[in-house]
């Protein structure tokens, strides 16, 4: 028998292993293959293109209260007093057994509200620089007063309503001689302002200036 050249099958051998090497390297993972076989990378694919963002709309300024700015006071009118002579009577009726009844601010405002006379027992030139809107001038120390006195019947609508009578307040008793001559007129139903004159403007109420018309 004759023995065969071992070194002529080492091509064969050679051509074998690689061609094995090649089979299990190709059906590897991608993670167990090896690189020495070089793969041709993967086409990079452009990220899609960002439309631009159209322009946002301005956002809508808030609506405007209604009362944007602080009111304006305005300063009222003094109102004419309405005349309830069924009102008068039924809170101040007549007095009975004395010449007059005093009063405070809050009766003497509801007084002229409600259309009740008021006599102002001042001097004239007192009364024309200010008064109680309305009060007709019966200056108590001045000449004329039985003459307005008589003509004021038909202003005051009958002696059983109230007819208030005012000066300064205070030490003034002009007020009070003045109801006296009034109650000897026929008045049964007078009422003296103790506070006056004096008060009712603190109050700031209806006030008039100049002589009587």
């Amino acid at each position: 028998m004759k023995r065969g050249r071992p070194w002529l099958d080492i091509p064969g051998f050679l051509l074998a292993a690689l061609l094995c090497a090649w089979i299990s390297n190709h059906f590897a993972g991608p993670t167990r293959r090896l690189a020495w076989i070089q793969e041709a990378p993967a086409p990079v694919v452009p990220a899609p293109a960002i439309a631009p963002m159209a322009p946002s709309a301005p956002m809508a300024s808030p609506p405007k209260s209604a009362v944007s700015e602080p009111a304006v006071r305005k300063i009222a009118k003094a109102e004419t007093p309405a005349w309830d002579p069924a009102a008068l009577l039924t809170r101040f009726p007549p007095i009975q057994g004395q010449v007059y009844g005093e009063i405070g601010s809050d009766d003497a405002r509801w007084l002229q509200a409600h259309g009740a006379l008021f006599a102002d027992a001042r001097r004239s030139e007192v009364y024309a620089e200010g008064h109680i809107a309305g009060a007709r001038s019966l200056p108590v120390w001045e000449d004329g007063l039985a003459a307005k006195i008589a003509a004021l019947g038909k202003a005051a609508m009958g002696p059983d309503l109230p007819l208030v009578v005012y000066c300064a307040g205070g030490d003034c008793e002009d007020s009070k001689l003045l109801a006296q001559k009034l109650w000897v007129a026929g008045y049964r139903n007078l009422r003296v302002y103790t506070g006056g004159y004096p008060d009712w403007t603190a109050q700031s109420w209806p006030t008039a200036k100049g002589p009587e018309p």
